[in-house]
């Protein structure tokens, strides 16, 4: 194996996909430690890759609008062939990718089979989980199984601010509950009604509840904490970074998510979590990773309707979620307290 000096990866995705490449990051870097090893970043994912001590160093990649996708295209193109990488690894299988990686003059560029202008077509081998989906590219370089635990790092100052946060509440002896109810897209969101329901519910038990978002969600989390009769819940949507988020994830001892971002975060942290499933199932490769962790979905006919959700319900019933009711997620809740918080 040729030991490579310099490695570029090309990673353009949101948060969920960046968490998902962190096992790919750290088995390239075990490989190769004495590498420079960079990475291509969409601009909104750079602190979470620029955390990371695997890489060295992160360039922005501005996809919106069309006009500084272009300009930031050529802008990245001169940088890269500057840097005169011997080996590209292409997370995503877009054509700007394979563009970057040929006119940057990188004599070896790994991509999955689909991607065009590559030296090493990988096929991954069917239905897996998305981190597996990922750890298949290292087969351009052996054919050894690989850890598929992903990873997100944060600063002291965050670790700080977390710690703040839970000494501030108290209640040393509660089970703290992180609930995430947000999701970019409207039919991946549990109703927010249910999240209220499902938090009166819990009023009587030992349960301390964070509501966690991000700006996009702070309005959801505020109308959530509201509704509430339970005052057991502290809202800090908007007030972490992703990162920040990680630090306070790590802390509790349960999530309750959509299939959005923070079931990855919480992944990553190694933090048992039930996930809610509507419109996306489980071959999409987005479920939860770990052994103690929880799906809840129904099935139904009409699932899946799309790989990323939707704005609407396409048959308009709405029932992947609707007939989710807060009961059951209750009794999924209830199997993860310790055994004299339990409750009949």
């Amino acid at each position: 194996m040729k030991p490579y000096k310099k490695i570029l990866i090309i990673q353009t995705a949101f948060f969920g996909d960046a968490i998902l490449t962190s096992p790919l990051i750290r088995e390239v870097r075990k490989r190769f430690p004495q590498a420079q090893i960079d990475l291509i970043a969409n601009s909104g994912a750079m602190d979470l890759f620029s955390r990371n001590p695997n890489i060295d160093a992160v360039f922005p990649f501005v996809k919106k609008p069309f006009v500084n996708k272009i300009l930031g295209f050529l802008k990245l193109l001169i940088q890269i062939r500057r840097e005169k990488y011997e080996c590209a690894i292409s997370v995503q299988s877009y054509m700007t990718s394979a563009n970057l990686m040929f006119f940057a003059g990188i004599p070896r560029r790994i991509g999955f089979k689909r991607q065009k202008l590559l030296t090493d077509p990988i096929i991954h081998g069917g239905l897996m989980h998305r981190t597996e989906y990922y750890l298949s590219l290292m087969k351009a370089f052996s054919d050894e199984k690989y850890d598929r635990q992903t990873e997100i790092f944060w600063s002291e100052d965050e670790e700080k601010k977390a710690v703040a946060l839970f000494e501030s509440i108290g209640n040393k002896k509660a089970f703290n509950l992180g609930i995430a109810p947000g999701s970019v897209w409207f039919t991946k969101r549990w109703p927010k009604e249910y999240f209220v329901e499902l938090i009166d519910k819990l009023q009587s038990e030992s349960i301390q509840i964070f509501l966690i978002g991000g700006p996009g969600e702070v309005e959801l989390c505020a109308e959530i904490e509201k509704k509430c009769v339970n005052k057991n819940v502290t809202n800090i949507g908007g007030q972490h970074s992703i990162t920040g988020s990680a630090a306070v994830i790590k802390k509790l001892d349960l999530m309750l998510v959509n299939d959005s971002a923070p079931l990855h975060i919480a992944n990553a942290v190694q933090t048992d979590v039930i996930a809610i499933f509507g419109p996306t199932v489980r071959r999409y490769g987005f479920y939860p990773l770990r052994e103690n962790d929880t799906m809840l979905e129904l099935e139904l006919p009409c699932r899946p309707c799309r790989h990323n959700g939707g704005p609407v319900c396409p048959e308009k019933h709405f029932k992947c979620m609707l007939e989710l009711q807060p009961a059951m997620v209750l009794q999924a809740i209830r199997k993860y307290y310790p055994k004299e918080k339990s409750t009949d």
